[in-house]
């Protein structure tokens, strides 16, 4: 198996990628593949892809290889469109961006991690095509034909998510990775094969059963999914469905079948439906309700909300109608009240999965249920009154309780958002349940604080928790931010900085932390760049920031001028501190030599300041 691909050029070092990739990469060429661009003058206009655009705001401009966005503020270069148009990471824009101008990134690339990861990644891919070729060719493959054709599973559909089949052999894939030269430690890694208890030897871990790929959202395959034969002679003592095991690249906590397939119809849609089977995801896509994923036979947690959100702004959780009991509800309810996403419940006709509803009625049925699917907290308000109102007075305490004890469990969502979050559902449930706000509000309080007690004695000589402190949100003073302007517009000048400033004189928090790891790169040998900052950044909003820094630094035609003008700025501030504090010392002198020495040193201070030269603070005379 050749797990590098031959024949195309290899970037030795990130620094190296990161130039060869955005060089290789116009952004005009690149954006005009996601929008239709026209030239206007020197740059070129389209509709915004990143707001409702109707009169064309959005700006491309060749020379500085950046766009902006006129209406909604966007802005950024290659790699900044490609993450937030795909809602990726840095590193995925950039290994998706190398794709497409044909430049492989080395295997032996800058992390042993990385390239592990690369190999296993091909690993699962060369097993994914041992497995489609199984079911479409091999004879033993005629139950899984008869199989897959029974769940009228078209064979265009079965050809675009990747299904094969693991024969019954139990050492059918080691076999084919001995013909193949493929490590069985790799194959081992993936969770694909497992060592004999005998020590002689590997058997394979699927066995007689359809497999399903399991893809990232770039459309990697990380995992499998395998559903046994129901002629198979292990029906009756395995699992139907069998996942692959935790890995470096899986884990079924977090992974969501056919996100890959759906994340751009969810991003058009503004939703994601989530149902519980293969099948279901499978037979929802063939008939062209494609914003449907599934989870990995777990719950819907946290994590996938988070992942979902990322794709499109609304999830609904599909429940059947005799299915779907108080567990499921209820923890939908927790991850509406604690995450920031609009997480509705849409139920099917009684006795009927989704892919039987869609096989029997055809796509329309589901739409609507889609369409008529409720919020979390309204799901919950009518299945408990519709359960406990009849039961007079204390049934609907009852019921107050049911929704209440839920939200008060529920992690809080930060910021303004949850506080508004909070306050809109506590006004609704005194609205549906004809009570006053503060009443509500009083029980809310009172179920957490009996939680927080419960908590503590569940954890006695604990400290409690600290809150996560938030990014600060106060404004950088200018001579900071025009520091991190200029060096970002010239790194040749973050050597100069580095040797006349320590990041410790620098009192904002963020820009301190931008100018320490620029310094860290110099320092370091690696090219103080803002791309190769980005490696360490992979939040999508510090990085428009800097890049706005960076386009104001280049307007500057003098720019080593500026930054001396800048450092002397530091330099005053510095001598004035020390002044203060030598004076706040000379007012609590107890003794004349000790009052004479800090004289002696508030002259030299002053000197300084009036010469511009760095003050020798603590010489004596």
């Amino acid at each position: 198996m050749e797990l590098l691909q031959a024949g195309a050029p290899l970037a030795e070092d990130w620094a190296d990628l990161i130039k060869q990739v955005k060089e290789a990469n116009d952004i005009v060429d690149v954006v005009g593949g996601y929008v239709a661009l026209r030239q206007a003058g020197s740059t070129f206009v389209g509709l915004c892809p990143f707001h409702d655009d109707h009169n064309p705001s959005f700006r491309v401009d060749p020379r500085w290889q950046n766009y902006r966005c006129w209406s909604c503020g966007k802005y950024g270069d290659v790699f900044s469109f490609v993450q937030e148009h795909d809602r990726v990471g840095f590193k995925e824009a950039l290994e998706l961006l190398a794709r497409r101008a044909g430049i492989v990134i080395h295997k032996e690339g800058p992390s042993p991690e990385a390239r592990r990861r690369a190999l296993l990644l091909d690993v699962v891919r060369w097993a994914e095509l041992q497995f489609q070729e199984c079911l479409r060719y091999e004879p033993s493959a005629d139950e899984a034909r008869k199989y897959v054709a029974e769940r009228k599973l078209a064979g265009e559909t079965v050809r675009r998510f990747g299904i094969g089949f693991a024969p019954l052999a139990g050492d059918w894939l080691v076999q084919k990775a001995r013909k193949d030269a493929v490590p069985s430690d790799l194959l081992e890694a993936v969770g694909l094969i497992a060592p004999r208890q005998t020590g002689n030897g590997f058997y394979d871990r699927f066995r007689d059963r359809v497999m399903f790929p399991i893809r990232d959202p770039r459309g990697q395959t990380v995992g499998f999914g395998g559903r046994i034969l129901p002629s198979s002679p292990y029906v009756s003592r395995a699992p139907k469905y069998y996942n692959s095991a935790e890995t470096p690249l899986f884990s079924k906590s977090q992974c969501l079948y056919g996100l890959d397939e759906a994340r751009q119809a969810g991003a058009k849609a503004g939703s994601l439906a989530v149902v519980e089977g293969y099948t279901d995801v499978l037979m929802a896509h063939q008939l062209g309700v494609t914003n449907v994923v599934s989870t990995m036979g777990t719950a819907l947690n946290a994590h996938h909300v988070q992942h979902l959100r990322r794709f499109a702004p609304r999830v609904v959780l599909i429940f059947d109608a005799d299915a779907g009991g108080d567990t499921g509800v209820d923890r939908a309810l927790d991850i509406f009240a604690s995450e920031d996403v609009d997480l509705a419940i849409a139920t099917l006709p009684e006795g009927m999965d989704p892919c039987d509803l869609l096989v029997q009625h055809g796509a329309e049925p589901f739409r609507e249920a889609l369409a008529g699917a409720v919020d979390a907290l309204d799901f919950k308000l009518s299945r408990v009154l519709a359960r406990d109102s009849s039961q007079g007075v204390e049934g609907q305490r009852r019921a107050v309780d049911a929704v209440l004890a839920i939200i008060a469990l529920a992690p809080e969502l930060p910021g303004q958002a949850g506080a508004i979050k909070r306050e809109l559902m506590v006004t609704r449930i005194a609205h549906r349940l004809g009570l006053r706000e503060e009443l509500v509000w009083a029980r809310l309080n009172e179920l957490r604080e009996r939680r927080r007690r419960s908590a503590r004695k569940e954890a006695p000589g604990e400290k409690p928790e600290e809150p996560e402190r938030a990014r600060p949100k106060r404004p950088a003073p200018s001579q900071e931010r025009e520091l991190l302007e200029v060096l970002l517009a010239e790194p040749a000048l973050v050597p100069i900085a580095a040797a006349k400033l320590a990041p410790e004189q620098i009192t904002h928090p963020v820009v301190k932390d931008l100018v320490a790891a620029l310094f860290r790169l110099h320092a370091a040998g690696e090219p103080p760049e803002l791309d190769q900052l980005r490696l360490e950044i992979d939040d999508p909003e510090v990085a428009e920031y800097l890049l706005r820094l960076q386009y104001v630094g280049r307007q500057h035609s003098d720019r080593p001028a500026w930054l001396n003008k800048i450092l002397a700025a530091f330099r005053e501030r510095q001598v004035l501190t020390e002044t203060k504090e030598l004076q706040n010392q000379l007012r609590a002198a107890g003794d004349h030599d000790q009052a004479l020495d800090l004289l002696r040193q508030l002259q030299n201070q002053t000197a300084s300041l009036e010469s511009g030269a760095p003050a020798v603070v603590g010489a004596g005379s």
